[in-house]
């Protein structure tokens, strides 16, 4: 006889409008316009705001200041032709200022044009060196520079792996959320969470928290398909002023907004019975979305006031990241984690130095205080400075400056940035 258990626990269910704010949240300006235009189309409630100016307009003023310099050293007296910048053209300027050797940014950006539609490293790797004439290791440099830009899961190799490396962007993750997206990702679609605790020996609402960890990341990180160019629209502009001030510019004179239809409003006056509660659920749908675009819009400019304060070096031209952590940006604004990692998924900014998703001002703090960027400019110059070194004495060169790393830790970003070991270089010594 099989044995009864009763199990007790506690859920907390988002309410309707909350659902809808984080649905808004999540999407980019061109979700949110189209996502806009039908929710007019289907709720007589809603008025239509159309854009001041469409976003093709932007990308053709953005593509034109970042040419503007070049175009003016050319004696022709003729601009170059404006073109919107993609989706593609954004990851491989990322790529570019990532801080990898030249090399490894070249293979880097040859494999971003492999990734399928769902920006998915479907080739096999050996196959990719074969073609492109590098052995297997530059190959895997190459993809691991890729899968360190944003968003995170890019160049994947399958959904298990895309998820993974999501779960690696975060900030103290679960350890059974690994085990559950390389184990159990076919029971958690099909809801077998009792299952997944008796394999894993944790409790059911463990296993419910850490789904619902998963279901917030992105299997498809971006949209790269052929037929169907994505267009990029930042949500705001970073500008500096002559006395260093920094400026952020929100894009909303960009896309629709919409608002309660007074028409409609004046028509309900007259109605009575069933059609005037139907009436009233329309104009009650209407308000929600109304407000969620507002929390929408409240959110981001909270996050990118944070993302400008603590990157303020960044914006005025140095290179270098500060640390900066997403649980930390949730407590400031008083939200929880996932509702950040919502509000900077698919969105991006744009400043003197190009366009950037909002996921990578937010680095992982090292030892010292450096983020992983800092770290890794700083073993450049340290190998720059002594070719010979080890990647001990690296180590031991990094801990006299604050930073404590193990060597293997050493070794592992050297390999990313393609530096040769201490063998190597001496051996290439004229």
């Amino acid at each position: 006889m099989a044995e009864a258990r009763l199990e007790i626990s506690q859920s907390q269910k988002l309410s309707q409008s909350m659902q809808t704010a984080l649905h808004l949240l999540s999407m980019d300006l061109m979700e949110l316009s189209q996502y806009m235009a039908k929710a007019i189309q289907e709720n007589p409630a809603l008025e239509y705001v159309p854009p001041v100016r469409s976003a093709m307009d932007y990308a053709v003023q953005v593509k034109t200041r970042f040419r503007s310099s070049r175009a003016a050293d050319e004696d022709d007296g003729e601009a170059e032709t404006a073109s919107p910048v993609t989706v593609l053209d954004d990851l491989a300027q990322q790529l570019r200022l990532s801080g990898y050797d030249a090399a490894t940014v070249q293979l880097g950006t040859r494999l971003l044009h492999e990734l399928n539609s769902r920006g998915y490293f479907v080739r096999p790797l050996e196959e990719f060196a074969f073609d492109n004439g590098c052995g297997l290791e530059q190959a895997r440099a190459a993809l691991t520079a890729v899968q360190s830009i944003g968003p995170a899961g890019l160049g994947a190799r399958s959904v298990e792996e895309c998820l993974k490396l999501q779960l690696e962007a975060r900030e103290q993750v679960d350890p059974l959320c690994y085990d559950l997206v390389q184990v159990h990702l076919m029971d958690i679609a099909r809801g077998n969470f009792r299952q997944i605790a008796r394999e894993t020996g944790a409790t059911i609402k463990h296993v419910r928290e850490c789904v619902e960890v998963i279901r917030s990341l992105n299997p498809a990180p971006v949209s790269l398909s052929e037929g169907n160019v994505q267009y990029i629209m930042p949500e705001f502009t970073v500008e500096a002023e002559d006395n260093d001030r920094l400026v952020i510019l929100f894009h909303n004179d960009f896309y629709p907004t919409f608002r309660q239809d007074e028409n409609f409003r004046r028509l309900t006056e007259t109605l009575s019975g069933h059609e005037l509660e139907v009436a009233r659920q329309m104009q009650q749908t209407a308000s929600r979305l109304i407000r969620a675009a507002e929390l929408r819009q409240r959110t981001i400019e909270k996050v990118a006031q944070i993302i400008v304060r603590e990157q303020r070096p960044f914006f005025l031209g140095q290179y270098s990241l500060m640390p900066l952590k997403i649980s930390d940006a949730a407590a400031e604004i008083g939200v929880h984690e996932t509702t950040v990692y919502r509000a900077v998924q698919n969105k991006y900014l744009d400043c003197a130095r190009g366009t950037y998703p909002l996921i990578h001002f937010f680095q992982r703090e090292m030892s010292g205080g450096a983020s992983i960027v800092r770290v890794k400019e700083i073993i450049r110059e340290i190998c720059a400075g002594n070719e010979k070194l080890s990647d001990q004495k690296i180590a031991d060169e990094l801990g006299r400056r604050g930073i404590k790393m193990a060597r293997r830790t050493v070794a592992k970003y050297r390999l990313q940035m393609n530096i040769d070991s201490s063998f190597e270089r001496e051996k290439t010594d004229p």
